[in-house]
């Protein structure tokens, strides 16, 4: 069997390789692997040489003219990967942009190995783990986890308010996307919170690092892609006064676009000690949904959210809301292609569904939809506590499903309705329509204990196609990962996880391309060991040559 899942294939920067009559990506460069060294007249500029040590480099690199010994000029013009979006071939550039002569080579591959992405005639998942796992795998054996270096220690977390209290998120957090190319996003804060340093990894489609894009003094709070290679970060600006975010968009090489300030006069985005932030691509536009800190009128001194629209190709902003739920402590947002539409959620411990004056007796807390629809009442005091929390949305074959953990007995009303010594958190499950109406919640879990942190992402193996989805959260320090149905019915029980984890209130799982599912982490604040894991589908896509 040969499987070919036309995914971005292996780059391997070597000194010298394609030959002097180039190939259907353009023209050789005249080297062979075995050239290395600065050598005139060889007919080779290896990578690191210039025209005064070599000979065969070029004398007029950057005029914008294809001279003697150049593939390409400019120097912007040259390719930044060897992918021919095939996994089953090595893709091997040669020379360097600063010489102006790249060119690529492909050879196929034929030997069995694991995580080149390629699984080769007459190989399979016994002896190549990127052949397909055969059907009925279970999760655990589908889990492949390795390390990317980052630029720098990642920002430590920040304060916030959680359940009934306030404590540290640990790491700061942790963005994963799919890109185009079959490859991954990962976006992170480096540094500390006083200066901090805005990150962009991009994986090739064998979780390998690419390039790492560096934006400037900002945290990042959020990351979102286009099925063109462009993409959006949202970043949070400390240096204004108040302090601001705004979101900017780059093309598929990192470079960069538009930048739209998200600037409102009623609120800002003055912490994320409360709350937090999502930034989502559909329908030709981003959506921007975050806590804010009330600056003018009735909103000044109180918490809420809002959300901001960008027209993708221009940048134009138009206003959702700019007050929405209060006190809004956490934040999703998802665009489901059935439905057409995006998804706000938030968790309040307040407002919509208080009515009375006297908190102490009449506060109360809720999950809501797009800031009105409630799904469920939760103990909340108007103070910054509440009894749940939201994991993660995914998208649904119709519609949403959401997770989230929260006090699962019927929520009662003021300010001492929560016990956190003897009261407790379960996962709960609950679809939404296409019109945006929920359904029924479904609790995944009945422990004494406390979970948190989950998530969820739909889930299409090889050789099953009935709807079913990824959910994982934690148990103290322990991450389980578990397959329900499209209606919350186990398919898999949750297993413990001793190779893999996540960040408290990321939403990190995101289905890919292919189907599999991946998610990034750090261990702890500081490290540079940036942790990718992918949930293997053994299935196939078409992806764009960048």
């Amino acid at each position: 069997m040969k499987t070919r899942l036309t995914l971005a294939g292996i780059l391997a920067l070597c000194a010298c390789q394609a030959g002097p009559t180039g190939g259907p990506d353009g023209p050789g460069n005249g080297c062979t692997t075995d050239i290395t060294a600065c050598a005139h007249s060889d007919g080779c500029c290896p990578a690191g040489c210039d025209a005064s040590s070599d000979n065969d480099c070029s004398q007029s690199c950057g005029n914008g003219v294809l001279d003697k010994n150049e593939t390409c000029d400019p120097q912007g013009s040259c390719p930044q990967t060897c992918s021919d979006a095939d996994v089953c071939t090595a893709d091997v550039m040669t020379g360097s942009a600063a010489n102006c002569n790249v060119a690529c080579s492909h050879s196929p591959i034929t030997s069995c190995a694991p995580q080149d992405g390629c699984c080769p005639a007459g190989c399979s998942n016994a002896n190549d783990s990127d052949c397909p796992p055969p059907p009925g795998t279970a999760l655990a054996d589908r889990l492949q986890v390795s390390t990317v270096t980052a630029a720098a220690g990642v920002i430590s977390g920040v304060s916030n308010y959680r359940i009934w209290g306030s404590s540290s998120l640990g790491v700061g957090p942790v963005y994963t996307v799919p890109f185009a190319d079959c490859g991954t996003l990962v976006a992170y804060t480096t540094g500390t919170v006083a200066a901090p340093r805005a990150r962009v990894a991009r994986l090739d489609p064998q979780d390998k690092l690419v390039t790492t894009y560096d934006l400037g003094a900002f945290t990042v709070r959020g990351l979102a892609a286009e099925p063109d290679g462009h993409f959006a970060v949202l970043l949070w600006d400390q240096s204004t006064n108040p302090k601001s975010l705004k979101v900017s968009r780059f093309d598929a090489r990192g470079a960069a676009g538009w930048s739209t300030s998200l600037n409102d006069t009623l609120a800002a985005p003055t912490d994320f000690g409360i709350g937090e932030s999502r930034l989502e691509f559909g329908g030709g536009r981003y959506g921007a949904y975050f806590h804010v800190h009330g600056i003018s009128g009735f909103a000044n001194g109180h918490e809420g959210d809002a959300l901001h629209w960008l027209d993708a190709a221009t940048g134009n902003r138009t206003l959702g809301w700019n007050w929405g739920c209060s006190h809004s402590m956490s934040e999703l947002l998802r665009f489901s292609p059935a439905a057409n539409a995006m998804l706000a959620v938030c968790v309040t411990d307040c407002y919509p569904g208080t009515s009375g004056t006297n908190f102490a007796t009449d506060a109360i807390g809720g999950l809501y939809l797009e800031k009105a629809t409630k799904v469920r009442d939760f103990n909340g005091a108007c103070n910054g506590s509440v009894a749940a929390e939201l994991g993660s949305a995914a998208v649904g074959a119709t519609g949403w499903k959401l997770v989230f953990n929260g006090h699962r007995n019927a929520a009662t009303n003021g300010q001492s309705s929560y016990n956190p010594s003897t009261m407790n958190q379960d996962i709960g499950f609950v679809s939404v329509g296409n019109n945006k109406m929920p359904g029924s919640i479904v609790w995944l879990t009945s422990t004494s204990g406390n979970e948190a942190n989950s998530s969820i992402a739909r889930w299409q193996p090889m050789g099953d196609s009935s709807e079913q989805y990824v959910v994982g959260w934690s148990s103290g320090s322990t991450f389980r990962l578990s397959r329900v149905s499209g209606t919350g019915t186990f398919l898999e029980n949750p297993v413990d996880l001793s190779t893999a984890k996540w960040g408290h209130r990321d939403d990190p799982f995101r289905t890919h391309l292919n189907g599999d599912i991946v998610w990034a982490w750090f261990d702890a604040a500081g490290s540079t060991n940036l942790k990718f894991a992918r949930l293997r589908s053994g299935g196939s896509a078409t992806c764009a040559k960048l």
